[in-house]
């Protein structure tokens, strides 16, 4: 399967049991990384797009901070337009610049 950040060409396998996985759990992400892009999640925060699901792009986390899903609400990709992929939904991440 292809891997979900748009900035990525990788292919990556896929087992049925992590396809049952993502059934029963829609935001279980790893399925939809590849290898490269997995690892990069555990370090940088994730820019996900909460209408196709999307990734963006990963922004650097600082020394302090946990790494996590930060979600736009639209992407070029879902009928968005680039002002619709700065623009975060959650007020916890004002503080970052997109």
């Amino acid at each position: 399967m292809p891997c979900l950040n748009e900035n990525c060409n990788r292919y990556h396998l896929v087992s049925y049991e992590e396809l049952e996985t993502f059934q029963e759990d829609n935001n279980y992400i790893d399925l939809l990384l590849c290898d490269e892009c997995k690892s990069r999640k555990d370090t940088l925060h994730i820019l996900q797009c909460i209408n196709c699901k999307t990734i963006l792009d990963f922004l650097p986390a600082l020394e302090d901070e946990i790494p996590q899903v930060i979600y736009v609400e639209k992407c070029m990709n879902c009928g968005g337009s680039i002002d619709d992929e700065i623009k975060i939904i959650s007020n916890l991440h004002k503080h970052l610049f997109v």
